[in-house]
């Protein structure tokens, strides 16, 4: 790990109401860097946060935020065991940060798993489709669907191929076969599918083990009513995407909140949901 890396992260300020972004990405600073490159080039909309991992963090922070999900991926086999180290190093006995994990399909994911859910004890794994050009039910996970299945981590799954971050509802359908074969696997849908919000929402509908984040694409909002949401309120968790989005953090919580949700259900949607299903419980 090179110290430039490293984040200090701030100490989280109290909050009355516990609010967890499940969707970040607080990466090394080279990737970072990299990755908004990419953005500044390709996508249309400037982004609200700066990429360095400690700057990242503290802006997530000071916009109330108690914890977040940090989600790394790669774009081909052989990167994947050395992020996932770097995250555990850098976030292990971090208070704010839960360190994720990731791999390619061309991995050897059982060693990549081994070495992600044992030594380095990551809780959390996110699968780019686009990123890394596959679907989620390539064969060659079935390792990971199989072990995730019985041991609980949540995996995160950005189903869509576009450049622009966006799903369309055909590529929910690999998420859907997962989710039959597998069900008891705790998979949690980027950015609920947008545009293929309706599409998403079905499938949590038909599968219990399915939830999705509320995170925006980018300058796009998850299109959200509380009558499309009810009795998904207990499946749903808040994200923002920082640094990579062009909407501010507190416009979204200010945004669930507007919902006017039963109190109970907008703290399980701002945070609950994803405490649970770190917990496995």
């Amino acid at each position: 790990m090179h110290p430039s890396d490293s984040p200090s992260t701030p100490t989280a300020t109290p909050n009355v109401q516990a609010i967890v972004d499940a969707h970040t990405h607080l990466l090394p600073a080279r990737l970072s860097a990299a990755i908004r490159t990419f953005f500044n080039e390709e996508i249309t909309g400037a982004l609200k946060y700066p990429h360095e991992p400690a700057a990242a963090c503290a802006a997530l922070i000071a916009a109330g935020v108690t914890r977040c999900w940090s989600l790394p991926y790669v774009r081909r086999a052989g990167s994947a065991s050395a992020l996932n180290r770097w995250m555990a190093e850098t976030f292990g006995n971090d208070s704010v940060v839960v360190p994720g994990a990731t791999m390619h399909p061309a991995d050897e994911v059982d060693a990549v798993l081994d070495e992600a859910f044992g030594e380095l004890a990551l809780g959390v794994v996110k699968l780019h489709c686009s990123v890394g050009n596959f679907e989620a039910d390539d064969p060659r996970l079935e390792p990971l669907w199989r072990r995730v299945s019985a041991s609980g981590q949540p995996v995160v799954v950005h189903a869509g191929h576009s450049i622009d971050g966006t799903t369309s509802a055909p590529e929910i359908e690999p998420i859907a076969r997962i989710a039959q074969r597998w069900p008891d696997a705790r998979i949690v849908v980027a950015h609920c599918g947008a545009p293929a919000v309706d599409a998403t929402l079905a499938l949590l509908r038909s599968a219990r083990s399915v939830c999705a984040d509320l995170t925006p694409v980018v300058t796009a909002h998850v299109s959200l009513d509380k009558q499309a949401l009810a009795g998904l309120e207990h499946r749903l968790l808040f994200g923002s995407d920082a640094p990579n989005v062009s909407i501010s953090i507190e416009t979204l919580i200010d945004r669930i909140r507007a919902l006017d949700l039963d109190a109970s259900d907008q703290a399980a949607i701002l945070g609950g949901n994803a405490e649970r299903l770190l917990a496995r419980g």
